[in-house]
């Protein structure tokens, strides 16, 4: 895949406040990881404050929460909620089926869990992250139990990844989510069989023993706001493609 300019700032808050939108008084609402979900956060508390919009926040991941609740914004844990109305979140590739790859943000397990109780996912993301297939920029992420690390690394190798070597913080030490446990990058050629049949990978990675969660969003999505380079902005269902006028 060539690579292409990212989504400016500017751009993301177009798509943030295109989201935000969507949501309406009484709604339950996923609040996704990543820049273009925060951006997301961001206007939907506009929301709140400037038109007195009722709703309850779900949020993925610790930094999400800071910027809800700085918002304005009220907000609930899985404890009390059963179901959510909406879902926006992020994404690092996306495909024309709109099936996904996450967790550049390390928050890939929250955001499956909040996914998996939603009635729809809008993926907000930018043009850049547009692919024909997965796996073509980046890895399977997968969250591991510490203990097991080693055990599915070799197992990852032995399905066919060319590497799987858990992330780095900053500092040069273990990366670990918000959920205290490591994420190995898991490489496998987008041409690879293992990637042909997602479902069928996703299950094999789950049958490893440590492993917590993948990276991959198969048939979560209903729809991608996507910032195009031209300044404009597309919809993305499987349904197709239609252009969309701008958050006023």
């Amino acid at each position: 895949m060539t690579d292409i300019k990212a989504a400016s700032a500017q751009q993301l808050e177009n798509i943030g406040r295109i989201a935000a939108q969507r949501i309406k008084s009484g709604d339950v609402v996923g609040l996704g990881s990543g820049k273009a979900a925060l951006a997301f956060v961001r206007a939907l508390a506009d929301r709140v404050r400037n038109e007195g919009l009722q709703i309850i926040g779900v949020p993925t991941s610790e930094l999400t929460a800071s910027v809800a609740k700085d918002g304005g914004i009220r907000l609930a844990t899985l404890d009390t909620v059963r179901q959510i109305d909406v879902d926006v979140d992020g994404a690092d590739e996306v495909t024309p089926q709109l099936n996904l790859l996450k967790g550049g943000g390390g928050n890939l397990l929250r955001e499956k869990v909040i996914a998996s109780i939603s009635h729809s996912l809008i993926i907000v993301v930018g043009e850049e992250k547009l692919t024909p297939r997965l796996g073509e920029r980046f890895p399977i992420f997968v969250e591991v139990v510490q203990f097991a690390l080693p055990v599915v690394q070799r197992r990852l190798l032995a399905m066919g990844a060319v590497s799987a070597e858990p992330r780095k913080d900053a500092c040069g030490g273990m990366f670990l989510t918000d959920n205290g446990n490591p994420l190995l990058h898991a490489f496998f050629p987008p041409d690879h069989p293992a990637m042909q049949n997602l479902d069928a990978l996703e299950s094999a990675i789950h049958a490893i023993p440590g492993a917590v969660e993948t990276g991959l969003f198969a048939g979560y999505a209903s729809e991608a706001i996507v910032a195009m380079l031209d300044g404009s902005v597309d919809s993305l269902t499987r349904a197709g493609r239609r252009k969309l006028k701008p958050a006023s």
